[in-house]
C-alpha cells in the first residue's frame, strides 16, 4: 500500500511537472535555516533545541501536525531555570526521517534514540501537547524510572483514536483531507490553496518560519501518517503498562464543550495517585494562548520533584 502511494505521488508530480518545478522553487527559496542543531541517526535526521541548564532536564513535545516552534513562548522562560529541550518528529520542521509508519511507538524510538545519541541523562520531566501527550505517556510507561513528572497540556486521550460509530465520519473526512495533501504536496497544490501544516499564527517575527516548515512535502507525509496510525497508536497506549501510582502527573485542561473530550480529560486524572488537574479558559492550544499557565506548572513540577534546593 505505501509502494502504491509512492507511485501515485510521483506520477502525478510528473504529470504536474510545471507546478512540481515552481513548488520546488518556492520551498528553496523561503528556507530558514534550523535554529537548533542536527542530530544524524541512520534513518533519519532530527532537529532538536536544547537550551538552559539547572536542576532538572524537561522534554517538550508537540502535538499532531507542530513542531519545536510551537514551544517558541514557553522553552525560552524555562531555560532560565533548567535545561529544556524541544524538536521536531522526523518530517516536521527541518527533521527529515525515511520512516514509513508513525505510530506513537515509532516517535518514541525516535525520541529515545537521540537522546541517547546527545547523552541527554535521565530522569526527565516530560510536557506533551495534544497527540504529543500519548507520546509522553508512553514514554513514562516505557521508561518509568527515567521520567520524574509528566505534565499533559490539552492532551488527546487515545479512545479518541479509537474508530467507532460517534467519530466514524469525522476521522474518515481529516483522513482524506491528510491523504490529499500528502499526494499532491510535491506539486505545491496545498500551498496554492494556503492549506499549510502546523501552526498558522505566531507573530510576525515567526511567519517566514512557519510557512517554510509548513509547506514542505516531508510534513505533509507525516502529518498524513500519522493520522493514519492513530488507531495503531491508541491500541499501543492500551497495551502499555500503567503509569506508577506515585508518579507527579498534572494534566492541564482547555475549555471544550466536547461532552467527550472533557471525559476523556477526567480519565487521564485518574492515570496516577499523584495527578492533579488545572482548568483553563482558553483553547486547545494553552502553550500559545497562555504560555504563562504551562510555564508556571512547569516550575511548579520542578519544585515537586527536586530533591535540592526550590527554584523560583
Amino acid at each position: 500500500m505505501v509502494n502504491l502511494y509512492v507511485l501515485t505521488r510521483g506520477s502525478l508530480a510528473a504529470v504536474g511537472f510545471p507546478l512540481t518545478a515552481w513548488n520546488f522553487f518556492m520551498n528553496i527559496t523561503s528556507t530558514v535555516p534550523a535554529p537548533g542543531k542536527m542530530v544524524k541517526k541512520r534513518n533519519s535526521t532530527i532537529h532538536v533545541v536544547d537550551s538552559g541548564s539547572g536542576p532538572a532536564t524537561i522534554i517538550l513535545e508537540a502535538g499532531l501536525s507542530s513542531a519545536s516552534i510551537d514551544w517558541c513562548f514557553v522553552q525560552p522562560e524555562i531555560a532560565k531555570l533548567a535545561r529544556v529541550i524541544s524538536y521536531d518528529r522526523g518530517g516536521y520542521g527541518w527533521s527529515r526521517t525515511k520512516r514509513q509508519t508513525r505510530t506513537v511507538g515509532d516517535s518514541l524510538e525516535e525520541l529515545k534514540e537521540w537522546l541517547d545519541l546527545l547523552e541527554v541523562k535521565p530522569p526527565y520531566i516530560l510536557v506533551g501537547h495534544s497527540y504529543g501527550g500519548m507520546i509522553m505517556r508512553l514514554f513514562a510507561s516505557t521508561y518509568p524510572n527515567e521520567t520524574k513528572g509528566v505534565i499533559l497540556v490539552d492532551a488527546a486521550h487515545e479512545n479518541q483514536y479509537i474508530e467507532n460509530a460517534s467519530n466514524k465520519s469525522r476521522t474518515k473526512k481529516f483522513n482524506l483531507l491528510a491523504k490529499f495533501g500528502y499526494l499532491t504536496s510535491w506539486m505545491g497544490i496545498p500551498r496554492l490553496m494556503k492549506h499549510r501544516v502546523g501552526r498558522k499564527y505566531l507573530g510576525p517575527e515567526h511567519e517566514k518560519t512557519l510557512k517554510y516548515i509548513g509547506h514542505t512535502p516531508e510534513a505533509y507525509q507525516t502529518l498524513y501518517f500519522e493520522f493514519r496510525d492513530t488507531d495503531k497508536s491508541a491500541q499501543q497506549i492500551l497495551k502499555a503498562e500503567p503509569l506508577p501510582a506515585d508518579l507527579p502527573v498534572t494534566v492541564i485542561s482547555a475549555y471544550n464543550p466536547s461532552k467527550e473530550w472533557n471525559e476523556n480529560q477526567e480519565r487521564m486524572v485518574k492515570l496516577t495517585q499523584n495527578t492533579k488537574q488545572i482548568n483553563v479558559a482558553a483553547g486547545h492550544s494553552v502553550h500559545v494562548e497562555k504560555p504563562s499557565i504551562v510555564i508556571e506548572e512547569i516550575v511548579e513540577m520542578i519544585n515537586r520533584t527536586a530533591q535540592i534546593k526550590k527554584v523560583e
